[in-house]
């Protein structure tokens, strides 16, 4: 017994020993991956900040690389950029070629130039390689033929170009294929050859110039039972492509075709009854929806925006009735339907976005919308909606984000029950002709409101009530509240190849910097308040200025009184600043200089005086910036400022020190005190230098001096 414990206590020390030599060799970087990382790291321009860690023996250390635990040999090397933040420059080194034991390589999302070296396709056991997001340049190699165990292809968004598709069609394995803007104009073989291809599950090819393809000139064209996600938008094709292509797969469930040039929808859509996402948007169809959608019971999202649909809008609805418990998105804006009323869109449950703008309805709102308990986004901009705001049932529209109902002709108050949708973040009403008084009940609970947008109304405000009610949103009154795009994802998972197809198309317009401007995703990312050409009255008050997160304010067009606040400078985040046509006076604040990425201020035809405070933004702005304020003197104005005087050349001299101190500083002062300077220095220190019996005696005197003073306090 005691013997074949003490084996067992030999062994498991053995079983010790060889597992710590084993670890001390455990992802130690082989020599010659180390030296080719190190090659290709000379290749870069940019990007030292994110390869400063690439020093060192063990390279499998360094940020973006991993190996294998037992060779050490490099596997996956990821230098993709995060969040469009372009990181390297530069070129891709051929060095690259000699990472034999790669399985993935990504480098998109930056900035690299060049082409793409040949050898990459000797790299054989390379699983995934993503180029897309650079500015690759030049004929893509067909050495990329060589890679058997390929399953990733994205080589989207850079400046290559590919006469012939047939090496794509050696790639037996490859699952994910993004050939997007890439110039495919003389690719003649490009369906022939994906289709050899016969594991392929996503295929994008958006704006890649795709030639016309006739189908019964490519032999033994099968179905394929594998492709789920297909894009083929931006390609000028037409209404006769469209019917050739639905019969690819017979389980597509995404399918994205905007942008192209058609006229009808083929009813060979009635076989895609596995279709979940169609993108229809921005071509020339017309008419009403074929009875083939009535095949597409499993549709969730749903595009046909600017095309020329016509017909009553409740018809067209009322096709989709048979995706009521599955249509999340629908996007039917910008079509010239026929006038008509607000369809009734209650019984689609299911919906998350609708957007109807533009789309020629006319009339009341209803008093209710149902129960839509999932609506975050509705859009019902640039209609010809009348009438008074409703009472909305807020618990029906509890997940409501984004309403929009501006450039329409409602009338009457703001209903206060408003100010319960407490999930808004942003309110568009402007371009009506609303009236009443918004006060804190309206605004207090919105928490999340980043964009307030009531211009060209004739509404008016407790200006004392407001600031106080908008600084309970934090949006507006804390820099550090995350800000987000508005995505709509088609999406059940996110891919992160970075293709962002299937998002809802919606926009707004905001007077932005004196323009108006539209924004889609981005409108998350805009902190504004526009309450400009309504009946605003009063003084602006001191707590407005607590919006520090504010980038853009507009009070322009009414009839507000009283000074500029003091502390305006606080709202360091503003760009954009419109007080104009107003009846402001006095002084600009000084605290103005405080705003330094303020690129837009307009405070024209007010009655404000004084001198323009001295600031890098201040005095580059347009005179027109200040016209109208006839009190106002100083750059970049020409009326000078009582105390100012103008020199020889036209520019402005500030502080002018009077004639009579400018006549004593003349050039004979600088010649005598240079003179004075030089005979008092040198007569004392030349002499001391140059006789020594003179500075011999010159430091005795201090010494005796030193002695007699030390003596006198001793003995006192």
């Amino acid at each position: 017994m005691f013997r074949s414990s003490l084996c067992l206590l030999f062994l498991a020390c053995i079983l010790w020993i060889c597992f710590c030599v084993g670890s001390s060799h455990l992802n130690k970087c082989a020599k010659t991956d180390r030296e080719a990382l190190l090659n290709l790291k000379h290749g870069f321009l940019h990007g030292r900040r994110i390869l400063s860690s690439w020093k060192g023996v063990d390279c499998c250390k360094w940020k973006g690389v991993s190996c294998d635990n037992i060779t050490g040999h490099v596997t996956i090397l990821d230098l993709e950029a995060p969040s469009y933040f372009r990181q390297l420059g530069g070129k891709i080194d051929s060095s690259i070629c000699e990472l034999q034991h790669l399985t993935f390589l990504n480098l998109t999302y930056n900035s690299l130039k060049g082409n793409i070296p040949k050898c990459i396709g000797s790299l054989g056991q390379l699983i995934e390689l993503k180029l897309g997001n650079n500015e690759l340049v030049s004929v893509v190699p067909h050495t990329l033929a060589n890679l058997s165990n390929l399953q990733t292809l994205n080589l989207f968004w850079n400046h290559l170009v590919a006469n012939e598709l047939e090496w794509v069609s050696h790639l037996h394995n490859l699952r994910y294929l993004d050939l997007s803007n890439m110039n495919l104009s003389r690719a003649v073989d490009w369906l022939s050859s994906i289709s050899k291809i016969p594991s392929l599950s996503q295929l994008h090819l958006h704006d890649c110039f795709l030639p016309q393809v006739n189908l019964k000139s490519i032999p033994h064209l099968n179905s394929s039972t594998s492709l789920k996600i297909l894009d083929l938008s931006t390609n000028n094709f037409n209404s006769s492509m469209l019917s050739r292509v639905v019969n690819i797969s017979k389980v597509l469930t995404d399918f994205y075709f905007s942008h192209n040039s058609l006229h009808n929808i083929t009813d060979g859509l009635a076989n895609m009854t596995s279709l979940q996402y169609l993108d229809l948007s921005f071509n020339e169809l017309e008419g009403n929806l074929p009875k083939s959608f009535q095949s597409l019971h499993q549709l969730k999202w749903l595009g046909l925006n600017f095309n020329r649909l016509s017909g009553q809008l409740s018809d067209f609805i009322g096709q989709l009735r048979y995706t009521q418990t599955t249509l999340m998105m629908l996007d039917l804006s910008d079509n010239p339907f026929s006038s008509g009323p607000l369809p009734n869109f209650s019984w689609l449950s299911s919906l998350e976005a609708l957007s109807l703008r533009n789309t020629n309805i006319v009339g009341p709102l209803p008093q209710s919308f149902g129960h839509l308990p999932y609506l975050a986004e509705l859009d019902l901009s640039f209609n010809k909606l009348s009438g008074p705001l409703p009472l909305f049932e807020v618990t029906k529209l509890a997940a409501l984000e984004r309403l929009d109902l501006s450039h329409n002709q409602l009338n009457g108050s703001l209903p206060h029950i408003i100010g319960q949708l407490s999930g808004l973040n942003s309110l568009s009403l402007s371009s009506n002709k609303l009236n009443g008084v918004i006060n804190e009940s309206h605004l207090s609970n919105l928490s999340k409101l980043v964009t307030l947008d009531v211009a060209q109304n004739s509404l008016s405000f407790n200006l004392r009530e407001i600031p106080q009610c908008l600084s309970h949103i934090s949006a507006l009154s804390n820099i550090m509240f995350p800000r987000e795009r508005f995505f709509f994802l088609s999406y059940d998972e996110y891919y992160d190849n970075g293709y962002e197809g299937g998002l809802l198309n919606d926009k707004a317009i905001l007077a932005w910097k004196g323009e108006n401007r539209e924004y889609g995703k981005n409108l998350g990312l805009v902190t504004s308040i526009d309450l400009s050409y309504n009946q605003l009255v009063g003084e602006i008050p001191q707590s407005i200025t607590t919006l520090v997160a504010l980038a853009n304010l507009n009070l322009s067009g009414n009839h507000l009184t009283g000074f500029i606040p003091n502390n305006i400078g606080h709202m360091e985040m503003l760009e954009s600043l419109d007080l104009s046509r107003n009846h402001l006076r006095g002084r600009m604040p000084e605290s103005f200089s405080n705003l330094t990425f303020l690129s837009y201020m307009n405070l024209s035809f007010n009655n404000l005086s004084g001198e323009i405070p001295l600031s890098t933004q201040l005095q580059s702005f347009d005179a027109s910036t200040y016209v109208g304020n006839s009190g106002l003197c100083g750059l970049p104005l020409t009326n000078h400022c009582p105390g100012d005087e103008t020199s020889p050349t036209g520019s402005l001299d500030k502080h002018v020190i009077d004639e009579d101190e400018d006549e004593f500083i003349t050039l004979g002062f600088y010649v005598s005190l240079g003179l004075g300077f030089f005979v008092g220095f040198w007569g004392v220190c030349g002499t001391l230098v140059i006789k020594t019996s003179w500075r011999h005696a010159y430091f005795q005197f201090f010494n005796n001096m030193n002695d007699l003073i030390y003596v006198r306090r001793a003995l006192s």
